[in-house]
């Protein structure tokens, strides 16, 4: 509807008190709400439909600690879909062990400070072991990611532990594009590099099962390549990459790899600005420089 200033006004307070009765969002974050977008000079062009879906799509996603926790334990279930696995031995001891690079300790630590469990050094490598086998610890965490587990292997190990403490396994349903699975698979099996022959700036993950990177193609775009003994997801395009960046914003990388997400940005403006042709002497050649001198240090 057309309407003159007073009116508009009036009508923004009858949503506004509309959506915080329906919906629940008696929050101060409505406070933030910029009318500027909604007014222009004297006149509105809108409606409580309108209006009501504005807000919802604005303040329904709002960080809690519901939310958190559950991006969490789908950050988890695909953190161990990549490099996780279950374990029941012979006389019957269940437990979950993951094995990261010393450089993601962080990732092992928050699961730790979580469940419990110990981090130890593996013997001779420069890789760090996760492992909880203590029962109550062992069921919180089957809990919290019963239902997001998608590795069709990780699946049946998970099941005779199941069975072995008389748990309904749940079977996932299908991947949506905010589900933090994808940000746990990539800590895992993930990776972000540059060609440095074509200065060409990749996204990717591999994996022996094509089904889960399919799903990854379908949703995040990218192809699927086939390697000697494994698949591939490939994420190159510009496009693309930015749509990803805005996915781990919702949803974190946690491990030592989002240094060099955080760095993408960077890398498309000295693109942008041919950083990458420029002379080594000059102002862009330097900066280019610099960034691949502290990109390459992401990686250590």
């Amino acid at each position: 509807m057309l309407v003159g200033i007073s009116e508009a006004i009036c009508l923004l307070f009858f949503n506004l008190s509309f959506i915080l009765y329906y919906n629940n969002l008696a929050d101060l974050a409505l406070l933030k709400f910029n009318f500027s977008k909604l007014i222009h000079k004297k006149t509105i062009l809108i409606s409580k439909e309108k209006l009501n879906k504005i807000l919802i799509k604005k303040y329904s996603t709002l960080p809690n600690k519901d939310n958190k926790d559950i991006i969490f334990n789908q950050w988890l279930a695909g953190l161990i879909d990549g490099d996780g696995c279950f374990q029941l031995s012979k006389k019957g001891y269940a437990s979950l062990e993951i094995v990261m690079e010393t450089r993601d300790k962080h990732c092992l630590y928050l699961i730790k400070q979580k469940f419990g469990g110990s981090v130890k050094l593996r013997s001779g490598v420069n890789w760090l072991r996760y492992r909880i086998h203590h029962k109550k610890g062992l069921l919180d965490l089957i809990n919290s990611i019963n239902g997001e587990i998608r590795n069709p292997i990780r699946l049946l190990q998970l099941n005779k532990i199941c069975d072995k403490y008389e748990i309904t396994l749940i079977q996932p349903k299908a991947l949506t594009y905010n589900n933090g699975w994808l940000s746990g698979f990539f800590d895992s099996d993930g990776s972000v590099y540059l060609n440095l022959q074509s200065s060409q700036l990749f996204i990717t993950a591999s994996q022996k099962n094509k089904y889960l990177l399919d799903q990854l193609a379908e949703l995040y775009d990218g192809r699927v390549y086939i390697l000697k003994d494994s698949f591939k997801w490939v994420v190159f395009r510009k496009t693309e990459i930015l749509k990803l960046l805005d996915y781990f914003v919702l949803c974190p990388s946690r491990s030592a790899k989002h240094n060099r997400l955080k760095s993408i940005r960077r890398y498309h403006e000295l693109r942008d600005l041919k950083a990458h042709l420029a002379t080594e002497n000059s102002i862009l050649g330097k900066a280019w420089k610099k960034f691949l001198i502290k990109w390459d240090k992401f990686e250590k």
